[in-house]
């Protein structure tokens, strides 16, 4: 007689970023994190871009000029003159700010003042920005070119909290899909996650997702390194708006209880919310293009570790036609759940997912994966090596320096005004 052996299954313990949320009673607040006005170089004054998001729903809004801390879209803001020769600057009437923030006249729904919001590095022609919240360390700061770290650093050490702005603009990835797999960008910014935890993550969606394209992919070539370190990198996806018609773009979907900032603080902290866009441009054959905002939104998570499965139910409400299950950068899976058992040979250190309907995209962020027999990969450090010499130093010296970037951009134009009698 013979003896049936069970296939054994790998013990997994997923790490879930919405553990702690109570499907059944708490709610979705949209959010928009990265914001302007003419307090720098936009072109609305803040009470009308205010304004704009309340009259949009939006739940929660962030103000952060360059180089401007906001502490309160009614309060007065120091303005840097770089910026604002003549732009009119204008604030939240006290009266009307006590009726935005408690919903008046919205049915009592209040949207949320996130206050001490910045985007440092003000004036580098290189736009290698950082975003911070509650921060007071950015007003007025220049910048060094080419330096995130520095920016990071800053906001760290003044108890804020920061996230990455549109990457893929400043590496080059927007234009080509390749340097998502630098190893010298990895390690660069693979390196300022695992050295500074206030630094929560990246921007994956940034207004119509033309800087951004390929920052997904970049997100997980990040991912796969700075998860053994000990940590995670949340998906942030934001409008960056400069005029009413940038608003609704791209935001976040908070879980919390009630929309408080108490409640906020844990949800940014613990990746408790989704990334969103009306718009995907990352898979030339499924390019999202200007959809309608009614993104698909997440009805219940469910995490049964001893099975090793993760199941969504998406919201009825919303069109949901595509769920991907997205591991290493690549897709493993479709449907609205996933038993990791038998997808083993093809997982990391993690496993994220992603909504696709006829509104729009929503993107989990990656729930880690721990189990025995797990290969990790390390931060390629060595690819910096060469710059970490006394010549590779004098190197980036220069490549930060603000002269070195005045001469590349009037070569740029140069080459254009050649390029043009041709």
């Amino acid at each position: 007689m013979g003896v049936t052996s069970e296939v054994k299954k790998t013990k997994y313990t997923i790490v879930n970023p919405y553990a702690s949320v109570d499907w059944d009673t708490w709610g979705v607040y949209k959010a928009n994190l990265h914001t302007h006005s003419t307090n720098s170089d936009a072109e609305i004054p803040m009470a009308d871009m205010v304004e704009a998001y309340y009259a949009k729903g939006y739940d929660i809004l962030a103000m952060t000029d360059h180089g401007v801390i906001g502490y309160g879209w009614n309060k007065p803001v120091k303005t840097n003159g770089i910026f604002n020769f003549y732009r009119p600057v204008k604030t939240v009437s006290e009266e009307r700010y006590k009726e935005m923030r408690t919903g008046a006249d919205r049915g009592g729904r209040g949207m949320l003042d996130i206050k001490g919001g910045v985007e440092v590095n003000m004036a580098v022609l290189a736009k290698n920005h950082v975003n911070g919240l509650f921060t007071t360390f950015g007003q007025g700061i220049l910048g060094k070119e080419n330096s995130f770290r520095e920016a990071v650093e800053g906001i760290h050490k003044a108890g804020g909290y920061s996230f990455l702005n549109h990457l893929g603009d400043w590496t080059g990835a927007k234009n080509d899909r390749e340097i998502a797999r630098n190893k010298e960008y990895i390690a660069y910014f693979a390196e300022i996650f695992r050295d500074f935890r206030s630094c929560l993550g990246m921007e994956i969606f940034n207004l119509r997702d033309n800087d951004t394209r390929n920052d997904r992919l970049f997100w997980d070539e990040l991912l796969q390194v700075v998860i053994p370190t000990g940590r995670n990198i949340w998906a942030f996806a934001n409008d960056d708006a400069h005029n009413l018609s940038h608003v609704g773009c791209s935001f976040e979907l908070f879980m919390m209880p009630e929309n408080t900032v108490e409640n906020f603080k844990k949800a940014l902290v613990n990746g408790t919310f989704f990334a969103s866009s009306r718009f995907d441009k990352s898979d030339p054959n499924n390019i999202i293009d200007d959809a309608s905002g009614l993104v698909p939104v997440v009805k219940r998570i469910t995490v049964n570790d001893e099975e090793g499965t993760i199941s969504i139910e998406p919201d009825e409400s919303r069109d949901c036609k595509l769920i991907e299950w997205i591991a290493n950068g690549e897709v493993i899976k479709t449907g609205p759940s996933i038993n990791l058992n038998e997808h083993e040979e093809k997982l990391g250190c993690y496993v994220r997912f992603r909504l696709v309907g006829e509104g729009g995209v929503t993107y989990s962020q990656p729930f880690e994966l721990r189990y025995e027999g797990r290969v990790d990969k390390k931060i390629p450090s060595e690819a910096l090596d060469k710059y970490r010499t006394p010549m590779g130093k004098v190197g980036i010296a220069i490549y930060r320096s603000r002269p070195y970037m005045i001469s590349r951009e009037i070569v740029k134009v140069i080459k254009k005004k050649i390029k043009k009698k041709r």
